[in-house]
């Protein structure tokens, strides 16, 4: 018997030995090679995963300091492109998307449990191409174009019912352009153009049935004709002015390559 857990003990420690020594490894090059681990101070696994001439190849799994799984990352053999799955605290899954080396890329989708809240389209790290976010029902509450990061294009805002909102043209970050906005009942209630994100030149107020009321003109987002409105005509307005851009955006996780 004794002997028996001798031998045991003997073929636990020779294989251990042999665990270590295949992992983590450079050969004569130093690039790494084979499987490679990564643990934390704590003791727990960082990363584990698969190089092959200094690349990560396969399946790569990333995990938090509490030991859930924080990334499942498919490198593609043949370029820096890796398809990846990213993780909360609590293991639950926050994003789906495309990784160019460590920047993100192409298209992304952040999820809120099993329903997707945001779609994202980046190019090398930046924001680019057509953004969108959705409610619990899965319907879009609003979409916009961006480029390096920054608005670039229409920007669209739509009630719960799926009529649109708003539409504010931007460039380079700032609107810059026609801006449009619409009643509950879809008919257009405002009418106007930024320069420079300031409100500029004539902007033309509604009424229900689509007949121009009033209209008040702007330079460099100096009201000039006040003095002619009465009361209710610059409570409305500004009731409009509070309204510009204040749709709420879902809330996702936007940290960066695990």
């Amino acid at each position: 018997m004794k002997n028996y857990i001798l031998f045991f003990l003997l073929c636990s420690m020779t294989f251990s030995s042999l665990s270590q020594e295949a992992v983590n490894k450079m050969d004569a090059r130093g690039m790494k090679q084979g499987k490679w681990v990564g643990i934390y101070p704590g003791g727990t696994i960082k990363y584990e995963g698969f190089f092959f001439n200094d690349k990560p190849v396969g399946e790569w799994k990333r995990y938090h300091e509490n030991g859930k799984v924080k990334a499942l990352m498919n490198y593609r053999s043949d370029s820096q492109r890796s398809f990846a799955s990213l993780f909360d605290a609590e293991g639950k899954l926050y994003a789906k998307g495309v990784f160019e080396g460590t920047l993100r890329d192409s298209a992304w989708n952040f999820y809120s449990g099993e329903k997707v809240v945001q779609t994202e389209n980046y190019l090398l790290g930046k924001k680019s191409g057509i953004s969108r976010g959705f409610d619990q029902k899965s319907q879009v509450i609003w979409e916009k174009e961006l480029k390096n990061d920054l608005l670039d294009g229409t920007s669209k805002e739509f009630y719960p019912t799926g009529l649109k909102r708003s539409e504010i043209t931007f460039v380079g970050g700032q609107k810059s352009g026609l801006a449009i906005f619409f009643d509950q009942d879809g008919v257009k209630s405002v009418e106007g153009y930024y320069k420079d994100d300031l409100s500029d030149g004539d902007w033309k107020f509604y009424d229900k049935e689509g007949k121009l009321k009033y209209q008040i003109k702007y330079d460099k987002g100096n009201i000039l004709n006040s003095a002619a409105m009465d009361s209710l005509q610059l409570n409305e307005f500004k009731k409009y002015d509070r309204l510009k851009g204040k749709i709420p955006e879902p809330k996702v996780n936007e940290s960066g390559r695990p």
